[in-house]
């Protein structure tokens, strides 16, 4: 019998949710599910695997740059199909922002990498450069050609995939 308060909370996997809002971290998180404000937590289930890698990243962007890049959808609870994701059912999965030139964070800080002032291309390509430098990542799916450019095959054009990027490791983790 489980008492108190979970320390972070836990989905029907065992899989964690991300944590929300930890002290000095490089990421902050956005989103929502089904559409309602204030419940993007609930679909930041990830398995441990993407956490660690996660946790590296921000560590390695926190070295590299001062601003912090958000992280959106993973996955809910137990894996369900929900919205408009096909993906997003393994906890293997992970939607992120591109980089701004401002600071801002949180909901209002959607950026595209077309024709928006505030996008970072340069910051961007580094921060993308993390994910798919590290041995775990299969494919990361970013809009922008110059960033397809530069750094080679595994990132790819996906519809959709404008205003976000979305990073999947290996297959074999889940």
């Amino acid at each position: 019998m489980q008492r108190g308060v979970p320390i972070q909370p836990k989905d029907s996997r065992g899989y964690f949710m991300l944590p929300q809002a930890p002290e000095d971290a490089g990421y902050y998180v956005y989103g929502n599910l089904h559409h309602v404000p204030g419940t993007g937590h609930l679909a930041q289930y990830a398995h441990p695997n993407l956490l660690t890698l996660i946790f590296q990243i921000e560590r390695e962007w926190q070295a590299i740059c001062d601003r912090k890049f958000g992280i959106g959808n993973i996955s809910i609870d137990g894996g369900k199909a929900y919205d408009k994701h096909r993906s997003h059912k393994k906890g293997i999965e992970m939607d992120c922002r591109p980089v701004r030139k401002d600071k801002l964070t949180g909901p209002a800080a959607r950026v595209s990498h077309k024709d928006d002032p505030v996008y970072d291309q340069e910051a961007t390509i580094c921060l993308i450069r993390l994910f798919v430098e590290h041995p775990w990542i299969k494919i990361v799916f970013f809009n922008d050609e110059k960033v397809q450019e530069a750094l080679g095959a595994r990132v790819k054009t996906l519809k959709g995939h404008n205003d976000h990027f979305h990073a999947e490791l290996w297959g074999n983790f889940a």
